[in-house]
């Protein structure tokens, strides 16, 4: 029996352990090591940001979901690898010392650097996390008038939930940003092409931006926050009263020791998912040092197939299952301008783009189905 470490409770983590657990479940011992005894469905944070869902809505007992599959849970930190001894070395409420693999996942996600931003932690809100959303919804039901700025920091990798916020708060302050007493700006620190890896849909999106009257400002790489302002690294000074930004993007730098990451902390991994440098060692999800945004559906993928890679190693079979880099995701507008964007990140030959109310339907579907099943 080969025991089998998965690090991170996030969608990587989740559907790497599902589909080991249908997979190679019966014979090996399966163990999920994550800090937070909860899954959250990030897709839906703008939503519960909103008040158009609870927080019961996107979130479940991520322990009960494993020990249902037949997955050990530990909630605890990962604080070392030791990769020669094959030990993981965890730190938590429910378990303090080593964990003994044969296989190892990294699924340990992104880390919000909001230190990279000046004044980001005293003045700005972000909504990746559930407390955060809920902190900023308060905020909106306090804001009656004046400038709300949404955006992401530089290395954000995370456009979608500043698109879908900007058109939100269009809804929801309809006739107020007719008559002037409130204004939406959107910032990006480059082009929405580069935002979404290269994809071409900046015309789809700045019409559907100056349909609902959002400004959109590009080139604004956010180097300072102040209690009023807003300074990019070109000393643009944009002026808010609500501040909603997504934060630099790092990744785990208690990895770096190992040398499998890169300059921003991402773990380096093969169109296998295989960590280069580690024997018996895949990473997938935000962890991972692809280029591009980092998409939840990503993740999922990824997940896919380092699981099945795994299972074929412990089958003695070989690995075939290879990982395809491409963003298929819907922004929703809340009605006839929600974008279907289908794009190969690694091959802009595939590139497909569709529009209109239907595809706020099929994300609402989607998502509901998604968290239906892996609950």
């Amino acid at each position: 029996m080969a025991n089998i470490l998965i690090v991170g409770g996030g969608f990587a983590g989740l559907v790497a352990a599902e589909k080991l657990a249908a997979s190679v479940g019966r014979s090996h011992q399966i163990t999920l090591v994550a800090p937070n005894r909860n899954f959250t469905f990030y897709p839906a944070l703008v939503e519960l940001a909103f008040g158009e869902c609870e927080t019961s809505d996107i979130s479940f007992d991520l322990a009960r979901k494993l020990s249902s599959i037949g997955v050990r849970f530990v909630q605890g930190e990962l604080i070392r690898i030791n990769e020669g001894l094959r030990t993981a070395v965890v730190a938590g409420e429910d378990f303090n010392g080593e964990i003994a693999y044969d296989h190892l996942m990294i699924a340990m996600g992104r880390r919000l650097a909001t230190e990279k931003v000046a004044g980001f932690f005293e003045h700005s809100h972000h909504i990746l996390g559930l407390n955060a959303a809920a902190r900023f919804g308060k905020a909106l039901e306090e804001f009656h008038e004046g400038t709300i700025v949404v955006g992401m920091c530089p290395s954000a990798r995370l456009p979608v939930p500043v698109c879908e916020t900007a058109f939100a708060l269009a809804r929801r302050f309809e006739s107020k940003l007719g008559d002037g007493s409130v204004k939406i700006k959107a910032i990006f620190p480059e082009s929405l092409s580069s935002a979404f890896g290269g994809a071409d849909l900046h015309r789809q999106l700045e019409s559907a931006f100056a349909k609902y009257k959002i400004a959109v400002l590009y080139d604004v790489p956010i180097s300072e926050i102040t209690p009023s302002e807003v300074v990019s690294e070109q000393k643009h000074r944009i002026e808010y009263d609500l501040l909603m930004l997504v934060p630099p993007f790092r990744g785990q730098a208690i990895l770096n020791y190992l040398g499998i990451t890169d300059g921003d902390d991402f773990v380096k991994v093969d169109d296998r998912m295989k960590v280069y440098g580690l024997n018996n060692t895949y990473a997938a999800g935000d962890i991972v040092a692809f280029s591009g945004p980092k998409f939840a559906h990503m993740a999922v993928r990824q997940a896919e197939v380092a699981a099945a890679n795994i299972a074929a190693e412990l089958n003695g079979e070989e690995r075939q299952r290879t990982y395809y880099h491409e963003i298929a995701a819907v922004i929703d507008a809340g009605g006839p301008d929600s974008i279907y964007l289908h794009y190969g990140i690694w091959d802009d030959h595939l590139h497909r783009l569709k529009q209109g109310k239907f595809w706020t339907w099929a994300k609402e579907i989607h998502d509901a189905l998604w968290r239906a099943r892996h609950r």
